[in-house]
């Protein structure tokens, strides 16, 4: 009897802890509304992208799913509702006969960082600097070091600016045109099927661009400047980084050392050669002091009147160069 008595004890205090450790499993007991918004691009999008898109993406949709980006992401998403989503059952095996991705399980915390995003109502958040300042491990929450050194290359500061001022626009790579199955976007479309990490000369998005296959004919080419940032970009791991920005509104602001570069990465690829859009063209000094005399160009990139470039706003401290260099003149410096 005793011998059964203890059997008793031990199967009870073996199922209490049983239960323990499911209700841990599920992350029970989180309450969203106490914690930091969780930002889409530089937590979330990593996780999907790094770990599902090379199954899921627009060309290999298994399942019918891909998780490419944020309109097909919510395709298995319930906001508010994480335990309804398809992608975080999927990702926690509830209702599922494997647990996904197969074979290499997501961590603890990146599952609980889905499901905060999902239960905060899975907006489309976008941080200027990312909650983890600490290196990149493996491109799960996406967060870079703040402060690089100026000669560093980053996505969100360098290379997004380069791809969608002269890929993801109108009738191209943007969400709507999705041309040949490409999106440049965001960081997430652009992982989807365009890079491989620390292979640049593998990766489409570099060889279309170095080869001048892109931006098509009727537009300007990258500059080399450009093709050798998106080199090292993908050469150093395709991280999702954000840094510290390196303009400068200190020194005097001219046109040789701040704005023919500023407009080259902003403006160029629309507004340059026969196809220029809407004929206004700014790849000369001459050209571009006409649209920033008659008002047209700062109303533009303040987005007062439409917003340029298209799909992004230009930071405020080069918005800041371009009210400087017009209020010293304007002059061919």
């Amino acid at each position: 009897m005793r011998r059964s008595f203890r059997l008793s004890i031990l199967f009870f205090f073996g199922t209490i802890l049983l239960i323990a450790i499911q209700v841990q499993c599920r992350h029970d007991g989180l309450n969203v509304a106490t914690l930091k918004p969780v930002c889409f691009d530089t937590e979330i999008a990593p996780i999907f992208v790094n770990n599902c898109a090379s199954c899921h993406n627009r060309s290999h949709m298994e399942a019918g799913y891909s998780y490419a980006d944020y309109n097909s992401i919510m395709k298995s998403i319930t906001p508010f509702e994480s335990q309804n989503s398809k992608a975080y059952q999927a990702i926690t095996g509830k209702g599922f006969k494997q647990l996904m991705p197969p074979n290499s399980a997501l961590s603890e915390n990146d599952r609980i960082l889905i499901r905060v995003w999902i239960d905060q109502g899975a907006k489309y958040t976008i941080c200027t600097t990312p909650p983890n300042t600490g290196g990149n491990t493996g491109g799960t929450t996406g967060g870079g070091p703040i402060g690089l050194k100026s000669d560093a290359v980053c996505f969100q500061r360098d290379i997004l600016p380069i791809l969608l001022s002269s890929c993801g626009t109108t009738g191209c790579h943007n969400q709507t045109s999705a041309k040949e199955g490409y999106v440049t976007v965001s960081y997430a479309s652009v992982m989807a099927n365009m890079v491989k990490a620390g292979a640049p000369n593998s990766s489409k998005l570099y060889t279309e661009v170095a080869n001048n296959k892109m931006p098509p004919s009727n537009y300007a080419k990258l500059t080399q400047a450009s093709k050798d940032s998106i080199f090292n970009w993908i050469k150093n791991g395709a991280l999702n980084e954000t840094c510290t920005s390196n303009c400068d509104t200190i020194t005097a602001v001219t046109y040789s050392n701040q704005i023919s570069a500023l407009i080259s990465r902003n403006c160029i690829s629309c507004h340059s050669g026969s196809s220029a859009q809407k004929g206004i063209l700014l790849d000369s000094y001459a050209s571009v002091k006409i649209y920033l005399d008659n008002g047209r160009l700062l109303s533009s990139v303040k987005g007062t009147t439409i917003q340029m470039p298209p799909g992004y706003k230009i930071s405020s401290c080069e918005l800041r160069q371009l009210e400087l260099w017009k209020a010293n003149g304007a002059k061919q410096n």
